[in-house]
């Protein structure tokens, strides 16, 4: 009965003798480390340097690895992507911080740039040429009611932001005291939404010689309609300038 039991531990001590050597062969040829889960085992690449700044750390490889893990599999369930930061002492000891979704995602993104746009807006509206219904109807005449189903009407551009109500910028009036012309169409053209058309008005482009869509309007040529107009179809047809 022995002899079995002395087999065993000679194997055993073999394979232990050779899983040695395989970890001296990944040291001196910086080919590769070896992670066992039970059976399994896998191979990672790692240079010469590097496994002898972590030979000696398998505790703290096990946490990295595990949060690794545990992130990548909730990136993949979720379809979003994950950040985990380890703070590493000078001991070598790893902590990981809290988890937090990525500044990089889709939804991150999404988020920060509907701020800047909020914040633009709000900087905009606070303007000294952005003026309510009441300032804004005595410069062409009409009422605040009147102004605000001119709006409605897309026959003047009123701009809403988060908490400053409707402001009207004083720019769309002419000098003739009227309504910037080709407004409504250029809201057919543009879309619905107020902001759109403001952005298009305010951007030079060089279909228009470098000048903007409002600079053209007010200058009253007979053709300044129709010229812009052209670009805005441009435009919505993706042909941007």
């Amino acid at each position: 009965m022995t002899q079995p039991r002395e087999q065993d531990r000679q194997a055993a001590a073999k394979r232990s003798r050779s899983a040695k050597a395989g970890a001296a062969r990944s040291a001196s040829s910086g080919q590769f480390l070896r992670v066992h889960a039970d059976d399994d085992v896998t191979e990672v690449p790692v240079s010469k340097v590097r496994y002898g700044r972590i030979v000696n750390k398998s505790r703290v490889l096990g946490k990295v690895i595990a949060g690794y893990a545990d992130a990548a599999a909730k990136a993949k369930r979720t379809g979003k992507a994950y950040v985990i930061t380890y703070v590493v002492t000078p001991d070598g000891k790893a902590e990981a911080m809290a988890e937090k979704l990525a500044e990089g995602s889709l939804d991150a993104a999404v988020a920060r740039a509907k701020a800047r746009g909020a914040t633009k807006a709000a900087e905009i509206l606070k303007g000294p040429d952005m003026l309510t219904a009441r300032d804004f109807g005595p410069l062409i005449g009409a009422s605040h009611e009147t102004v605000n189903t001119k709006r409605k009407r897309h026959e003047v551009l009123g701009l809403e932001g988060a908490t400053r109500g409707v402001k009207y910028p004083r720019w769309q009036v002419t000098d003739t005291g009227l309504p910037l012309p080709g407004l409504p169409k250029l809201f057919e053209i543009l879309g619905e939404q107020p902001w759109t058309v403001f952005r298009f008005l305010k951007t030079p482009h060089a279909e228009l010689g470098g000048k903007t869509a409002l600079d053209v309007l007010k200058t009253g040529r007979v053709d300044a309609v129709d010229t812009v107009v052209s670009v805005a179809e441009n435009q919505a047809a993706g042909a941007f300038s």
